[in-house]
């Protein structure tokens, strides 16, 4: 459902949706550094002209999204990718061969892998690519960590400088590598405001491909009758 408002808010032309087509595919090593196949989940949003296939009740004049998940399942289960990288760009080529020879579309794919990090978190990377422009490799990746959990001595208070509290991160990037997070176990800090200038800082200066960066911050324990407090900042390279 999230997914679907996001795209809503964000796309003023028809669109054809798959939301979280699952599957199992093999995309590298996974976290135990063993190339097998592992669970993942592909979205793509296809723009394309609806306007035919309503006015005159035709599947024809659409893309046929039963036919579009068959080809991506095909896809994904008869060849081995090197990473999520080749799978997601070879998705968005297959999605934009649907469109009429005519029409200048565009699709946004999302491939999220739930089980290729060690630190219980979702890494997902999301492209947008438009019918008819040549492809170049690395072009708008953004790469997203979802609900990552890290233990951070963090707080005003007196208790919360004696034992370390959880922290969610949910964090997008433009690079083509993992966050590694042993920096953030070692270090102590009262705000989360300070935290999270100080993790965007090191993405950027440990990561030099990194274009910008967003980080939102949950801190679980913060408000008792909350789910969370949070805060959320976007940093662009200088």
């Amino acid at each position: 459902m999230a997914t679907s408002q996001r795209l809503l808010q964000l796309s003023t032309n028809d669109l054809v949706m798959i939301e979280d087509l699952s599957f199992s595919a093999n995309i590298g090593p996974d976290c135990w550094n063993r190339p097998r196949p592992q669970p993942l989940l592909l979205s793509v949003a296809i723009e394309a002209n609806l306007e035919g296939a309503a006015y005159d009740d035709d599947v024809n004049q659409s893309i046929n999204y039963g036919t579009l998940s068959k080809d991506l399942l095909a896809l994904a289960g008869n060849q081995t990718f090197p990473d999520m990288q080749t799978l997601v760009e070879e998705a968005a080529k297959l999605s934009l061969s649907k469109l009429p020879p005519e029409e200048k579309g565009s699709v946004k794919v999302t491939l999220k892998a739930p089980k290729l990090l060690l630190q219980d978190a979702m890494l997902s990377l999301e492209i947008s690519r438009i019918a008819g422009e040549p492809l170049e490799w690395g072009k708008r990746w953004n790469w997203m960590l979802h609900d990552w959990r890290v233990p951070v001595l963090i707080g005003l208070n007196p208790p919360e400088r004696e034992a370390k509290q959880m922290l969610v991160l949910d964090v997008a990037l433009h690079m083509n590598r993992s966050i590694e997070q042993e920096w953030i176990d070692t270090t102590s800090y009262l705000t989360l405001e300070k935290f999270a200038a100080e993790f965007c800082n090191e993405a950027m200066s440990q990561y030099p491909q990194t274009v910008s960066i967003v980080l939102k911050v949950s801190k679980p324990s913060a408000v008792l009758n909350a789910r969370a407090a949070c805060i959320q900042i976007y940093r662009t390279r200088k």
